[in-house]
């Protein structure tokens, strides 16, 4: 008999410790899945840097975002942004004397104390025959820069025109826009992020109340006032509610607080329904759980994730409906800050500031983008097999 050599060998290779497997909630498992891709975590850094980019800037508003910077004067008005000389047509009047004189009132100014004018009229079509507007019409154009006509009135009457600092400049009415857009951003987005989370809470709650009471007559009165507040579009809906209510951030909200729960109550519905034939629901209950306990510390955790794919897509929604407002004349005081209107103003004004038109639009570009990548992002983490699909 031989003897066995490897006995009292040593081992060459180190043990394999098995572990036990550390238990993940839906939602760990969920983020956990979302943080792995690239491009996930590139689509939320995108949303980030938006919405830090848009709560920095309201850190340099210095204006009201409702009244004119100066409102004893109408010079205060339409001032431009990079390219500060206007080219304005003037019918013949006080208005283009007024500048004028002010014009030479400068030139002799500047000439007593030996220096360079702070205004002068870089173009008159009533004094240059090369105009394209000449002597003969009662239409005169002038060339020059508001800013240093504003400066000019200060040195040379006793008027003293207010002239804070403007980044992009001010509306018709003197309103400096900086303030106006970034305002408006953010009580339409506010407006908007608190009607989402009341309408997640009532349509989630109404879902709950319906899936544990289907026999009950008054779970079949909510899911029939759902289906019938449901049948016709939710922007009809809204702009009949602003209609009889009204059009400030207050009236919108409660009209998309008595419309927009039904998107959420139907998806809650659908999802709590199968929920609560899962055997840890019935594990809770057995434990003595009652169903307020089940629905708001299970299943609203269970069906997180697919509300947060719906908010992200609502949100842009949420912003066409409040800037459609605008466009149809629903909202027509222009003291009703929102991004209907200042996307409104935008457009008529954006022959004399293009830049007006051009911030809002890219902002409101990059926004939407952004909340898109998010919102697909979202969507393929929580259904895996929608990145499969071609």
């Amino acid at each position: 008999m031989q003897a066995n050599n490897h006995l009292f060998q040593l081992a060459s290779k180190k043990p394999v410790i098995k572990t036990y497997a550390v238990h993940q909630s839906q939602k760990q498992q969920f983020w956990k899945r979302f943080f792995q891709k690239k491009a996930n975590i590139a689509s939320i850094v995108i949303l980030v840097i938006v919405v830090l980019a848009s709560l920095i800037a309201l850190f340099f508003i210095k204006n009201s975002p409702a009244k004119s910077i100066d409102s004893n004067s109408n010079f205060v008005n339409n001032l431009p942004s990079i390219n500060q000389l206007v080219v304005h047509n003037f019918e013949r009047g006080p208005q283009v004397d007024f500048i004028r004189e002010i014009a030479k009132l400068e030139a002799n100014r500047a000439f007593q104390v030996n220096e360079s004018p702070q205004f002068q009229i870089i173009f008159d079509s009533a004094l240059d025959s090369g105009g394209d507007i000449t002597v003969n019409t009662d239409i005169i154009t002038l060339v020059y820069n508001p800013y240093d006509l504003i400066k000019a009135i200060n040195l040379n009457t006793d008027a003293k025109i207010s002239l804070p600092y403007t980044i992009l400049g001010t509306n018709q009415n003197g309103v400096d826009l900086y303030a106006r857009i970034n305002v408006s951003i953010l009580i339409t987005l506010t407006t908007i992020i608190l009607a989402i989370a009341i309408n997640i809470f009532i349509g989630f709650s109404l879902a709950a109340v319906y899936a544990f009471n289907r026999s009950k007559w008054y779970a079949n009165l909510i899911d029939k006032v759902a289906s019938v507040l449901g049948s016709i579009p939710e922007l009809i809906w809204i702009f009949i509610l602003c209609i009889f209510l009204g059009t400030q951030w207050y009236w919108i909200l409660l009209a998309f607080v008595l419309i927009s729960w039904i998107s959420y109550y139907e998806i809650a519905k659908n999802e709590i329904s199968v929920l609560i034939k899962r055997e840890y629901i019935s594990a809770a209950i057995v434990v003595g759980l009652n169903k307020f306990q089940i629905t708001y510390r299970h299943l609203f955790k269970a069906i997180l994730p697919t509300m947060l794919i719906l908010v992200v897509d609502r949100l842009a929604i949420n912003i066409l409906i409040i800037s459609s407002l605008a466009f149809l004349d629903l909202i027509t005081n222009e003291n009703n800050l929102n991004i209907g209107t200042i996307l409104k103003e935008a457009l008529l004004s954006a022959r004399s500031n293009w830049v007006y038109i051009t911030l809002v639009s890219l902002y409101l570009t990059a926004f939407s983008i952004s909340l898109k990548l998010f919102n697909i992002s979202l969507a393929t983490t929580y259904y895996p097999k929608l990145a499969l699909k071609k």
